[in-house]
């Protein structure tokens, strides 16, 4: 398992100075978050990013108006290996998938769930670990139900690993999940699905700057090491898993 950091876009004015201290850190692998980003701006993202040696970009979160150019981009340019994307009913869905990548696209859990069809048309899921602890706090149980069973049930070829600030409400829907952390305890909540990470790619959604995400890649990876933790299930869960 690879904790990678992640350049969060939310932010716009952040991105050269994450750009910079990458460029002088011996960091080669990133995930990347273009969630705002036109066409235009992801363009010239890419070619700055292109001119930094060596850099990987296994993980991309795609925007509905990526097209398979781009796709074909990122996997030559940067050597991509997973994408995601929100799901059919979420307010921001991809649409059409082309067939060539469908086994490397997953489905993110947002304010939806994924529906099954789509997680099995595709690679499998891609969850969001604090969207559903975030759901959880808000007592959304049927939200919760559904992607514990998914969880289990199709692959997970990614993920994306934010801030959890309990009584901090964020913007979008007053839940406690976050792009910038505060305190490394911002990701206990992570014990939880410790043996629910995917084996290769573990992508920090943060708009942090990279040293603090490297901070925060270590204390997530000695949570995981430690063993504490698993998807902590009360029985009437699971028995509708």
């Amino acid at each position: 398992m690879t904790i990678l950091p992640g350049l969060t876009s939310t932010e716009k004015d952040r991105i050269p100075a994450f750009v910079r201290d990458l460029r002088e850190s011996e960091v080669r692998a990133i995930a990347l978050f273009p969630t705002v980003l036109d066409a235009g701006e992801r363009r010239e993202l890419y070619e700055e990013l292109a001119s930094i040696p060596g850099l990987a970009i296994p993980h991309v979160h795609l925007r509905t108006d990526c097209d398979e150019s781009e796709l074909d981009l990122l996997v030559h340019r940067f050597s991509t290996e997973f994408f995601n994307i929100h799901p059919d009913r979420s307010t921001h869905p991809f649409g059409v998938v082309p067939l060539r990548y469908a086994a490397m696209v997953f489905v993110e859990n947002v304010q939806v769930a994924p529906d099954d069809e789509e997680l099995e048309r595709l690679g499998g899921i891609c969850p969001d670990y604090s969207h559903l602890e975030s759901a959880r706090t808000m007592g959304m149980s049927g939200y919760v139900r559904t992607v514990e069973r998914q969880l289990r049930g199709y692959p997970i070829g990614c993920c994306h690993v934010s801030a959890i600030r309990p009584g901090v409400p964020n913007r979008w829907n007053g839940g406690p999940d976050h792009h910038e952390y505060r305190e490394l305890s911002d990701f206990d909540y992570m014990a939880r699905y410790a043996s629910l990470l995917p084996d290769r790619w573990v992508s920090l959604e943060l708009e942090n700057p990279l040293d603090e995400q490297l901070r925060a890649a270590d204390y997530v990876r000695e949570l995981v090491a430690s063993g504490a933790g698993g998807l902590d299930l009360e029985p009437e869960q699971v028995n509708q898993l």
